[in-house]
């Protein structure tokens, strides 16, 4: 009986920090993408004490690099926006791209975003492909608020 108590001691304090992360998580949606959050089934955010976690962001609107990097940082920067914090609290970014060379070409987009040169740690990644074949970029941040 002994062995009993001690394990669901020991079970109750390994998964107790989970349980208080869901009380304490804050959840966001791109507004007018909540179907396609569901339908796939991810959040566009998620607040966790004082980190939020950005998931990949995409442009399916356009078809050029150019276009969709810039609309990617705008939707990045409505996110941030919810929880009352700029590009300045980003400390991670990961760049996952189709074209690696060509992501290269728009890096004053990047650096605007950014801007006071306030850039975070990155990653970037060519991939084959991304979960649309017409998306070019696809880019997830971590920020600290």
């Amino acid at each position: 009986m002994k062995t009993f108590f001690i394990t669901v001691f020991i079970y109750f304090l390994m998964f107790q920090p989970s349980f208080a992360q869901d009380k304490n998580r804050e959840v966001y949606h791109i507004p007018g993408h909540e179907n396609v959050e569901n339908m796939i089934g991810f959040n566009q955010a998620i607040k966790v004490a004082n980190t939020l976690y950005i998931s990949g962001t995409v442009d399916g609107l356009h078809e050029d690099m150019e276009s969709q990097i810039t609309t990617i940082y705008k939707y990045v920067e409505e996110t941030l926006k919810n929880f009352d914090a700029t590009s300045a609290n980003i400390v991670k970014e990961n760049v996952f791209t189709t074209n690696l060379e060509e992501f290269k070409k728009h890096i004053a987009l990047r650096k605007k975003f950014y801007n006071e040169n306030q850039f975070p740690t990155s990653t970037w990644v060519e991939v084959k492909s991304l979960f649309i074949p017409k998306l070019k970029v696809e880019i997830e941040f971590v920020a600290v608020i």
